[in-house]
C-alpha cells in the first residue's frame, strides 16, 4: 500500500506595497542650477563650436586688422615722395619744400632723383620711378607727372617755388622777404576745443554701428535658425517638458547677448591696440570717452534685437520660412544702422532719445561733446524701459508659437493665441 505524501502548501506572502519614489525639490534644484542658465551655457557652448560663428569673427577681424594695415601703408606710401630734377636748383627747392612740410606738422619726406636732362626726368616720371618731375622751361618752374598730380608734391614744392620767387622779387625791388611777408600769417583759433572733431566721431560711428549690425544679424539669424530647427525635430516638445519657456527664451537671450558682447569687446581691443600700434594716442584719447557708452547701448539693443528673433524663429516652422519671419527684425537692423551714421545735427538730438536707433545716435553724441551728463542717462532709462515692453511682447509671442509646429504664423496671430 503506497503512502501518498503531500507536500505542504506554499506560503503566501503578503503583497509589497509598491514603493513611490518621491519627488525632487524642485526648489532646491532651482537654486542651485536655474533653467535659464543652463539654456544659456549650452546656446554659448554651441556657437562657440560653430564655424560659421568663429569664421565670422576670425573675418571680422582680419578686416579690422586689414584696415589698419592699408592706413600704416597708405600713410606710409603718401608720405614719401620720389621728385626726378635736371638742375641743382630743382633739388634745392625739393628740400626746402620738405623743410616747409615738416615744419607745418605733416610727415612728409621728399627723396631728390638726380637726372642728367629734362628729357630723363620726363622718362623718369613715365616710367613711374618717381611720383614726380620738377624743370625749368621758359623761366618758369613746372610740376611734371604721368596720369595725375600728386598732391602732396603740388602743395609743397608749390609753396617753395612761391617763397623762392618772394625772395628774388623783394630782393630786386630792394627790399626783404620778412617785409612783404609782414602781417600775412594766419591765426587758427578752435571755438569748441572741448569738442571731438567731425572726423573721427564719425568713424567710430560708423565702427561701432556697422559692428552691431553685423553682429546682430548675424546672431539673430544663428538664433532663429536654432529656435525653428529645435520646432522642426520637435525637440522643442521635450524641452518645453523640463524647462519652463520663459526660461529657455531668457536663456537664448543672455547666451546671445554675452557672445555678442565678447564679440564686440574682442573687436575694440582689436581696434585699440590698432591704434595704439599707429602712433594715434590723441585720436584714442579724443574717442575714449564714447567707448564705455557704445558698449552699454549695444547689450540693450543686442539683447532686444535677440528677443526678436527669437519670437521670428518661433513663427516658423521649417528653416525655409526662417526668411519670411525674420525680414521685419532684419528691415529694423538695417534701419538703425543707416539712420546712426548718416543723421546729424538736431535730428540726431532727437533719435538718440527713441529706443533701438540710441544705440547708435547717443553714443555719437556722447562721442562729440554734445550730450550733458544726463542724457545718455535718461536715453539709456528710456531704452531699458522699452526694452522691457518688447520682451514682454516678444516672449507671449515666443511662448504661444513655440509649440505650433504645424504652421507658419505671423506676429498677428501668434498674439491671437491662447497660452
Amino acid at each position: 500500500m503506497s503512502t501518498v505524501t503531500q507536500s505542504p502548501a506554499p506560503r503566501t506572502e503578503p503583497a509589497a506595497t509598491p514603493v513611490r519614489p518621491e519627488p525632487a525639490p524642485r526648489a532646491a534644484s532651482s537654486s542651485r542650477t536655474a533653467p535659464w542658465r543652463i539654456v544659456t551655457a549650452r546656446e554659448i557652448q554651441v556657437k562657440l563650436t560653430n564655424r560659421g560663428f568663429l569664421l565670422s569673427t576670425l573675418v571680422t577681424l582680419a578686416l579690422i586688422v586689414g584696415a589698419i594695415g592699408l592706413q600704416l601703408y597708405l600713410a606710409d606710401a603718401m608720405g614719401k615722395i620720389t621728385v626726378a630734377v635736371a638742375e641743382q636748383p630743382a633739388g634745392k627747392l625739393a628740400g626746402q619744400a620738405e623743410a616747409l612740410a615738416v615744419g607745418a606738422g605733416q610727415d612728409v619726406e621728399i627723396t631728390v632723383r638726380q637726372e642728367a636732362s629734362a628729357e630723363q626726368v620726363r622718362a623718369t616720371v613715365r616710367a613711374g620711378e618717381a611720383e614726380a618731375g620738377l624743370v625749368r622751361e621758359d623761366g618758369r618752374w613746372v610740376l611734371l607727372g604721368d596720369t595725375g598730380q600728386n598732391d602732396i608734391a603740388a602743395t609743397w614744392i608749390g609753396a617753395a617755388v612761391q617763397q623762392t620767387a618772394l625772395a628774388e622779387n623783394a630782393a630786386a625791388a630792394g627790399t626783404s622777404l620778412e617785409a612783404l611777408s609782414k602781417d600775412t600769417g594766419l591765426e587758427r583759433v578752435l571755438l569748441s576745443p572741448d569738442k571731438t572733431p567731425e572726423g573721427p566721431v564719425r568713424m567710430t560711428t560708423y565702427f561701432f554701428g556697422f559692428l552691431f549690425y553685423l553682429a546682430a544679424v548675424l546672431l539673430g539669424a544663428a538664433l532663429a535658425t536654432s529656435v525653428v530647427e529645435e520646432k522642426q525635430n520637435r525637440i522643442v516638445e521635450l524641452i518645453a517638458s523640463s524647462v519652463p519657456v520663459r526660461s529657455l527664451l531668457i536663456g537664448k537671450i543672455v547666451g546671445s547677448t554675452v557672445l555678442a558682447l565678447a564679440q564686440m569687446t574682442l573687436f575694440s581691443l582689436v581696434g585699440v591696440a590698432g591704434l595704439l600700434f599707429t602712433g594715434e594716442k590723441e585720436l584714442l584719447a579724443d574717442i575714449g570717452s564714447g567707448l564705455g557708452w557704445f558698449l552699454v547701448f549695444y547689450v540693450v539693443g543686442i539683447a532686444v534685437l535677440a528677443c526678436l528673433f527669437a519670437a521670428a524663429g518661433a513663427l516658423a516652422t521649417r528653416t525655409e520660412d526662417i526668411q519670411s519671419t525674420t525680414t521685419p527684425v532684419n528691415a529694423i537692423t538695417a534701419l538703425v544702422f543707416i539712420v546712426g551714421v548718416t543723421v546729424s545735427g538736431s535730428t540726431r538730438e532727437i533719435l538718440s532719445f527713441v529706443p533701438l536707433t540710441s544705440t547708435v545716435t547717443m553714443p555719437a553724441r556722447v562721442l562729440a561733446g554734445e550730450a550733458a551728463w544726463w542724457e545718455p542717462v535718461v536715453a539709456l532709462g528710456l531704452s531699458l524701459a522699452a526694452a522691457a515692453a518688447i520682451v514682454t511682447v516678444s516672449a507671449r509671442v515666443y511662448r504661444r508659437a513655440l509649440l505650433q509646429t504645424d504652421r507658419k504664423l505671423s506676429f498677428g496671430q501668434a498674439l491671437k493665441l491662447t497660452d
